[in-house]
């Protein structure tokens, strides 16, 4: 889709954006890696989410949500062992960022079941109903059913932000 392809019928381009931004579903695969194997917006290590989770606001809100549900793993080689290509993706990005790429925390939910399964599913945080985001910098796991979409969100969000004069803000 493109900011062409759009529909019309009074929907505004913030809803547009909104609606972009919530991707279906039922394109996530059930395989519980994201929940095994996460990283906290990217990059961070566990010393910088607790930094963030006493900000006040929306920003110390997201990682005090987190913080409530994921766990660091104790050893990397665990983490390589269950996600090598995400540990090799995540530490090449830290890399090019110019940060120690062995800083970046993984973590798990400790909420997630043997099976893969989220357990507390119906009443998960807004943290994981929102999940996966939309945006450029988003990391996927090998085979992630929402990375396709994503992309192709991500990209009419970024036509409708160079339209109104706000890419650069995003970017």
């Amino acid at each position: 889709m493109t900011l062409e392809e759009l529909p019309e019928g009074g929907f505004t381009l913030a809803q547009t954006v909104d609606g972009l931004m919530k991707l279906p579903q039922h394109l996530c695969k059930q395989r519980g890696i994201c929940c095994k194997v996460a990283v906290f917006k990217g990059l961070s290590s566990h010393e910088d989410l607790l930094k963030q989770a006493n900000i006040v606001g929306e920003e110390g809100e997201m990682a005090r949500d987190f913080a409530s549900i994921f766990v660091p793993h104790k050893e990397l080689d665990t983490v390589k062992k269950l996600a090598p290509d995400f540990v090799e993706t995540v530490q090449q990005i830290a890399q090019k960022r110019g940060e120690n790429p062995e800083n970046v925390t993984f973590y798990a939910c400790k909420n997630l079941l043997p099976s893969g399964r989220c357990g507390v599913h119906e009443d998960r945080p807004t943290g994981c109903r929102s999940y996966p985001i939309p945006h450029s910098r988003s990391v996927f796991h090998k085979g992630c059913g929402y990375e396709a979409q994503a992309k192709e969100n991500w990209g009419v969000i970024m036509e409708i932000l160079e339209a109104v004069g706000l890419a650069d803000d995003y970017r």
